[in-house]
């Protein structure tokens, strides 16, 4: 099954994919999210992958709760769902943009990659919480 990952900022989406069997993702892509392209790329590639599942990173806060980035990701998801059936989970992402900015800077990436990067930590604790 191939798996989407995003992490939804509130200029830029990124984006990251993996197939369940092998359960490693990769940074896909970093769009930005003015004239509603983020959107529009994200079903492009939901579609020609034909990806089952989409995972979304929700920024909650640091006692479990919502914050109002939350309803960003809310409203971004709620437009995607009403154009294409696919099926989709939420995962806490605190600090995921922390850790793969560390991560980036460790291994001497490009910064610009940030969010297509923070959507793999995304996906790694999605397919992660799925093994144990």
């Amino acid at each position: 099954m191939i798996i989407i990952g995003i992490d939804i900022g509130t200029v830029r989406v990124g984006a990251a994919v993996s197939d369940s069997g092998v359960a490693i993702p990769f940074p896909l892509a970093v769009w930005p999210k003015a004239q509603g392209r983020a959107e529009k790329e994200l079903l492009r590639v939901i579609e020609e992958r034909k990806a089952e599942l989409l995972v979304v990173g929700l920024p909650l806060g640091p006692n479990g709760e919502r914050t109002a980035t939350c309803d960003i990701v809310a409203t971004f998801t709620r437009r995607l769902s009403k154009r294409v059936s696919i099926k989709i989970v939420y995962i806490d992402e605190s600090f995921s943009s922390e850790e793969a900015a560390e991560r980036l800077k460790a291994a001497g990436a490009d910064r610009q990659e940030l969010d297509a990067y923070a959507a793999c930590l995304i996906l790694e604790r999605y397919l992660a919480n799925q093994i144990s």
